[in-house]
């Protein structure tokens, strides 16, 4: 069965006990846990206040600042470490810890002088580098003046002679000069020379700034911002002195950073420790509870009961009542569900679930869809090398990287879908776009017969969602829904097949008139039902718009052409890289040519990898689940660690 068969579970305990009892449920990872809050049965307890609920809000509430904070820490605190390189940074695995030992460490850190520790050296790191890039601008803007030998307030402070400090446009010409040296009771010293600016020293007669300001402002003249009582040089002697101390303590910090990689994994550890806990608070607020007594309703697999009783008396002895009981016809609707399929169909899971997961009364479509799946996708890609390469490329993955669980089904996904590719690659004697001489069907000659064949697979795909929607309908003790939505149209469309064969083969001459009669009683049936079913006359009018159904078909075969189409594609465009590359001369073709060649082919490949992907999901969801399935499933989520950083170790 590819649905896992699911038990309703009750649990009650001593209050005492709750935080323990959660603990090991999210160490189990077996037990789903409802919201009584939400449960009918539940209402009228809760209404007249013969049980309440415990108020973790605020726990909560601190929980999740607890959570951000360190995961803001985790993130600064990586920036500081060294760079690992792409290939190690994939094949890191991470901490792995069991959920005791990762509860222990975090209960037992000092939570508080971790995260103040950390962000003091950050904050104070922070604070010397915003000095320090100050410090810096200054002294860029002031070491140009570093030769001034007095200061702007001095010049300011001579009773007959005043002066001014401060930069001019850089010309080409010497205009300033002559304007400077021919204007009357004025002088000026030069102070440094830049490619936009000059500096100057201008000297003039105490009193007269009134009189030499219009001259200034021709000159675009702009005064030297500098208010302390220390010469530049001196300033800047000052500067360097802060910069250079500046530079020791950031240093300092910075090895230090970088030398915390055990406080980084301690972070690490701890907000695994604050999610785990965050996720058992969260059940707390969904459970019904008295004054001394906590009960507690879920799912769980039917084969993880006695899994679950062994461990629980291990750890609580009678302290705690186990109840379980079967599923009722009238709460299916509300079962999760968990697919449950072999090594080979259950990495297809992913194109059922992107649809949409079965109900829990429902049969699971995957070991169909994995069939057909692997057949369309291979037969519109169809080439050895592509399906080499995609099938090496998902195992040297799966064997020297680390990943996730959820990343690691898409990679044996794929790699399963390479083996199809490889396998209709020799069927059409495709490598690289260059055709082999053990070609069972010729993409070039025979493509008539692929034609044949993808309306074949089409032909034997809407057949299974037909007869797939009788039996759906007859668990539903539906009769007349299942003749005529399923086994009716099963026995027209033969009909149809075995009047073309006849048509076709003489030797299969006797199968037309059998396929005349198959169709129109039938077609008679589907009218006969439809009166039948309504206990009314206008259900003739069912049956003919149900018949009118006929041009959906054709369609749905015409549809299937797409088989063809893109493998034919696929191989035609790899086929005329090939036939590029070898117009180049010699030399070039050895050189520039092979770069081409696998730039092209790299091309080819993703379009045919991503066409297979998106033409496989539409024939499976349209032409195939469009007959039957109807999906609204809720995924199983027992209660389990949270694993952002440390993988938990199963005992």
């Amino acid at each position: 069965m590819a649905i896992s068969v699911m038990q309703h579970l009750s649990l009650i305990l001593p209050k005492e006990l709750l935080d323990t009892l959660l603990f090991y449920l999210q160490d189990l990872q077996i037990v789903q846990l409802n919201n009584l809050h939400q449960e009918k049965d539940w209402q009228s307890a809760f209404e007249r206040s013969l049980v309440g609920r415990s108020d973790e809000t605020l726990t909560l509430q601190e929980l999740k600042k607890r959570q951000e904070l360190i995961e803001r820490l985790i993130v600064d605190l990586e920036a500081f470490l060294p760079k690992k390189k792409l290939f190690e940074k994939l094949s890191e695995k991470p901490m792995e810890l069991f959920l005791s030992d990762i509860e222990k460490r975090g209960a037992e850190c000092d939570e508080h002088s971790v995260v103040q520790s950390i962000r003091h050296q950050l904050q104070t790191l922070s604070q010397l580098q915003d000095q320090l890039e100050t410090n810096q601008l200054e002294y860029e803007a002031l070491e140009k003046w570093e030769n001034l030998d007095i200061t702007p307030s001095t010049l300011q402070q001579f009773r007959h002679i005043r002066g001014l400090v401060g930069v001019i446009p850089n010309q080409a010409d010497d205009s300033w000069r002559v304007a400077l040296e021919n204007y009357p009771d004025l002088d000026y010293q030069e102070i440094f020379v830049r490619d936009t600016e000059r500096g100057l020293v201008l000297l003039y007669r105490g009193g007269q700034y009134e009189q030499i300001h219009p001259f200034l402002q021709d000159l675009q003249f702009k005064q030297f911002d500098y208010e302390y009582p220390e010469l530049p040089r001196e300033r800047l002697a000052m500067l360097q002195h802060d910069m250079n101390e500046q530079m020791e303590r950031i240093a300092t910090l910075k090895a230090s950073l970088v030398a915390s990689k055990s406080q980084l994994d301690q972070l690490k550890i701890q907000l695994d420790y604050i999610c785990n806990l965050h996720s058992r608070q969260e059940m707390k607020s969904q459970l019904a509870s008295t004054k001394y007594l906590v009960a507690l309703e879920g799912w769980i697999e039917r084969d993880q009961v006695s899994v679950l009783e062994v461990c629980l008396k291990e750890q609580f002895g009678q302290s705690i009542l186990i109840l379980t009981r079967e599923i009722r016809s009238d709460e299916e609707y509300r079962v999760p569900t968990k697919l449950k399929n072999n090594a080979l169909v259950e990495p297809f899971e992913l194109v059922t679930a992107m649809y949409s997961l079965p109900k829990y009364g429902d049969k699971d479509p995957t070991p169909l869809v994995s069939l057909f799946y692997f057949v369309f996708f291979g037969m519109m890609v169809a080439d050895i090398g592509y399906g080499l390469l995609l099938f090496v490329a998902t195992s040297l993955a799966l064997r020297f990287l680390y990943v996730k669980q959820d990343l690691a089904k898409s990679l044996r996904f794929f790699r399963l879908l390479g083996v199809a590719v490889m396998i209709w690659g020799l069927v059409y004697g495709s490598f690289l776009g260059f055709e082999l001489p053990f070609a069972l069907i010729s993409t070039s000659t025979d493509i008539m017969t692929i034609l044949v064949i993808s309306v074949i697979f089409g032909f034997m795909t809407i057949l299974a969602g037909l007869w797939l929607s009788g039996t759906k309908n007859l668990r539903l003790k539906d009769y007349g829904g299942a003749y005529n939505s399923g086994f009716a149209w099963i026995l027209i469309l033969l009909g149809l097949l075995f009047i073309v064969l006849g048509k076709l083969f003489p030797v299969l001459a006797i199968l037309a008139p059998i396929g005349q009669w198959l169709a129109i009683l039938n077609a008679l049936g589907i009218l006969v039902v439809s009166v039948v079913t309504s206990k009314k006359i206008t259900g003739l009018i069912t049956g003919l718009f149900n018949l009118y159904n006929i041009s959906s078909y054709v369609g749905d075969l015409v549809s299937f052409t797409r088989l063809m189409a893109l493998g034919l594609a696929g191989a035609s465009m790899g086929s005329a890289f090939n036939l590029i590359v070898s117009l180049f001369p010699p030399i070039g073709r050895y050189t520039v040519g092979i770069l081409a060649f696998v730039l092209l082919h790299l091309v080819n490949m993703s379009l045919a990898f991503l066409s297979g992907y998106v033409h496989s999901a539409r024939l499976i969801f349209v032409e195939f689940f469009g007959k039957f399935y109807d999906g609204g499933g809720k995924a199983f989520t027992p209660l389990k660690p949270v694993e952002k950083y440390v993988k938990h170790s199963k005992k």
